[in-house]
């Protein structure tokens, strides 16, 4: 099967918005939406495909980039390989030189728009954060938990959560940022909190234990080596944790991974990662470098 390289760009202003195009009808997902981009030739570097790219495609420069997620996808007639990057400095007016339509876009919008099916984990990366704060609410207001984690931005897992009680007053914005354990809770459970837009979060056990997934949800989970990434891949997680990074006191008899493990962990998964282990708010460059969505963490968090 035909395997291409394609440097994409999620090409982002100031003000937050997107730059997509739309894909000719006589192209490969032809009538689609896309984030700009194209193949890397076999004597260019990320950096060079991506101004090369964007210049011959938008007219504008690029100045400065950062790596947001790596997503393997087979599609009948080839392989895709897309190396994704946020574009945050440019010089130019992005504008359609091979007339393509092109539009800016609110992050919050881009749902509203058709992309090809190996965008969908460039899409979830855009709209997580790049920190998820792990709380055992055990002892602890749910409330006061949640309203410190949404001031830094956060996604919160409520870690060790007993019961449902007290989530159906949350908004629905608020509850888009909660991970709650999913075998805690029955059928009966779930019906109680229908509209709950967050995500079910699966232990690695769950994860290798469990053969299909209730529909109409999201789910994120815990890996710890490949094999558990691969069926993170398989059942379509949203996204996954991978630990531990670094040496943890809470797991002290584990051996960690190290960045660079870490880093051949993600270029496996399908979907925005995690680093978790042993790391602080401090670490998210370094997550970064190695294509990671953010950081998560307990203490530290």
């Amino acid at each position: 099967m035909k395997s291409v390289h394609v440097a994409v760009a999620v090409i982002q202003r100031s003000n937050g918005e997107i730059c997509i195009s739309k894909r000719a009808d006589h192209q490969h997902q032809g009538g689609l939406w896309e984030f700009p981009g194209g193949k890397v030739e076999a004597d260019e570097d990320i950096t060079e495909a991506l101004d090369r790219e964007l210049h011959e495609e938008l007219g504008i420069r690029v100045l400065a980039h950062r790596p947001l997620i790596e997503i393997h996808f087979e599609y009948p007639d080839k392989h895709v390989f897309l190396d994704v990057h946020i574009v945050h400095e440019f010089t130019g007016e992005a504008h359609g030189r091979e007339g393509q339509p092109v539009q800016w876009v609110p992050l919050t919008e881009l749902e509203n728009y058709q992309f090809p099916a190996a965008n969908k984990g460039i899409l979830e990366a855009l709209l997580l954060p790049h920190q998820v704060v792990i709380r055992n609410i055990t002892d602890t207001s749910i409330q006061r938990v949640i309203d410190n984690a949404l001031k830094k931005n956060a996604f919160l897992y409520l870690r060790g959560l007993k019961s449902l009680d007290g989530l159906a007053s949350l908004s629905d914005a608020t509850m888009r940022k909660l991970l709650l354990p999913f075998v805690h809770f029955t059928d009966q459970d779930m019906a109680g909190v229908k509209g709950f837009n967050g995500f079910w979060h699966l232990t690695s056990k769950e994860l290798i234990e469990v053969t299909t997934l209730p529909e109409g949800f999201r789910y994120s989970a815990s890996c710890h080596n490949k094999d558990e990434v691969m069926k993170a891949n398989t059942l379509g997680i949203d996204f996954i944790f991978i630990a531990p990074v670094l040496d943890t006191q809470s797991h002290s008899d584990t051996q960690p991974l190290g960045w660079s493990q870490f880093g051949e962990l993600v270029r496996q998964a399908h979907m925005p990662v995690f680093a978790l282990g042993g790391l602080s708010p401090e670490d998210l460059q370094q997550a970064f470098h190695y294509r990671a969505q953010g950081v998560a963490g307990i203490s530290a968090f």
